[in-house]
């Protein structure tokens, strides 16, 4: 599942963790990221216009595309991550490893013709904050140039789990990058070993 960020030039997460009953099947693991359309990849736009730049650098706000926030989310401008596990019968006593990593360690580029040259805006300036935490969620936190960066890992017997966080991102805006389009995409990848 990819989520496509892009800041063109001139915060806060809600979760919930559900323990999910034992089934008669095969272990499943299933991830959406922002729409639950299979196959599509959202896209979250940063608009820094001059009056958010030097001397006052303002953080920005992210705003999802029109796919990515099919349904509303809350708080608004979220992009919905859920991540469920289904542990069949035969497993029962058996440890099982849920983890969510991202990988951002491309970059957002810019684009070409758009004035901004061969420059690359680090995803580290892009971070995101968590609210109403219980005892398994996605914490706050920023990207961090990684390619497996883990934001969610928990161990468990007897059952499987299903996490829900909407995020919200903010780019930093703490650098001046010249004027243009950039674009970059994360990779979110759900593991059960």
């Amino acid at each position: 599942m990819g989520l496509l960020l892009s800041a063109c030039f001139s915060e806060q997460a809600l979760a919930v963790l559900t323990l999910t009953p034992l089934v008669n099947t095969s272990r499943r693991l299933t991830l959406q990221v922002g729409s639950s359309q299979f196959g599509t990849v959202n896209s979250v736009t940063f608009n820094v216009t001059t009056d958010k730049t030097s001397p006052n650098n303002t953080p920005i706000q992210g705003v999802p595309s029109a796919t990515a926030a099919t349904a509303a989310t809350t708080p608004a401008n979220g992009i919905l991550i859920k991540l469920t596990s289904e542990i069949p019968f035969a497993l029962v006593n058996v440890w099982q490893n849920v983890k969510l990593t991202v990988d951002s360690s491309v970059g957002l580029a810019c684009i070409s013709g758009t004035g901004c040259g061969s420059t690359i805006i680090p995803f580290s300036t892009i971070s995101w904050v968590s609210y109403n935490r219980g005892s398994y969620d996605i914490n706050d936190g920023s990207f961090t140039d990684g390619s497996t960066q883990t934001l969610f890992w928990v161990g468990s017997l007897n059952a499987g789990l299903q996490l829900e966080n909407t995020l919200v991102f903010t780019y930093a805006n703490s650098t001046i990058y010249p004027a243009g389009q950039y674009t970059g995409r994360v990779t979110y990848t759900a593991t059960l070993p």
